[in-house]
This record gives structure tokens, C-alpha cells and sequence, in this order.
């Protein structure tokens, strides 16, 4: 596990506002969040009739590295997600009366489109059976 803290600039020439929000989202989005903890601080001081107010807010975040899979590994998942959706399109248009409802032309268009998933879902095989003979 790793950990950063994160301060949001309270004094900045840059004129755009930079959120403390903004900040931590662009920094875990490629991690693995643990949890995050907040903490805000208002202090004040006067000297001589000067007073003055600073307002600072920090995130300690606290998170693990995310290692992209492996292709074989994306390329299975695709293929499990496209093999599900195959699945209930072919039980849809095997069910009479949703041809019936969706009319036949459409149901022509529907056995059309699922063809084609399942040459998209070959080629996929093609590629994981590639993919794990050169591992």
C-alpha cells in the first residue's frame, strides 16, 4: 500500500481555481483506492490592527498500484461479456412472440447483427488461442 497526500494551492497566480476534488480524481484514476481521509484547517491572526485568515484543505489517500491485465486476460472478459449478450439475443429471437412484436423485418436485422457477434466472437477465440500458445 502507498500513500499521498494532496494540498489544494490556497495562494496560485494561475487564474483558473484548482479544486481539491479536481485534484484527487485526476490522481486515482488509474489506482486502486484503500480510502481517502479529508482535513481542513482555518486559522486567523491579528498583529497590529492586520488580521488576516488562511483556509487550507488536504486529502491523504491511500491506495495500491493497478497493473493492467494482460491481453489473454481483457480479451477472455470481452469475449465472456460478447458470449452473454449472443446468449440472450439468440434465446429473444428463438421466442415466437417477441418476433412478433418486434416485427420481422427487424427480427431479420436482429439475426443479422448476431451473425456478425458471433464471427466477432470467433475472432476473439482466434486471438486468446494466439495469445496463451505464446505465454
Amino acid at each position: 500500500m502507498k500513500v499521498k497526500i494532496i494540498e489544494q494551492p490556497h495562494w496560485s497566480n494561475n487564474p483558473d481555481k484548482v479544486d481539491l476534488e479536481d485534484l484527487i480524481n485526476d490522481f486515482i484514476k488509474d489506482k486502486k483506492v484503500v480510502d481517502i481521509k479529508y482535513q481542513s484547517n482555518c486559522s486567523g491572526f491579528a498583529d497590529s490592527g492586520v488580521h488576516s485568515t488562511d483556509y487550507e484543505r488536504s486529502a491523504l489517500i491511500m491506495y495500491e498500484e493497478t497493473a493492467d491485465k494482460p491481453v489473454v486476460e481483457k480479451l477472455k472478459e470481452e469475449k465472456a461479456a460478447l458470449s452473454e449478450k449472443i446468449d440472450k439475443l439468440y434465446k429473444f429471437l428463438h421466442d415466437g412472440k417477441n418476433i412478433e412484436r418486434v416485427g420481422f423485418e427487424h427480427a431479420k436485422l436482429m439475426n443479422w447483427q448476431m451473425s456478425h457477434m458471433i464471427s466477432y466472437e470467433s475472432a476473439l477465440e482466434g486471438r486468446i488461442k494466439i495469445l496463451e500458445e505464446t505465454e
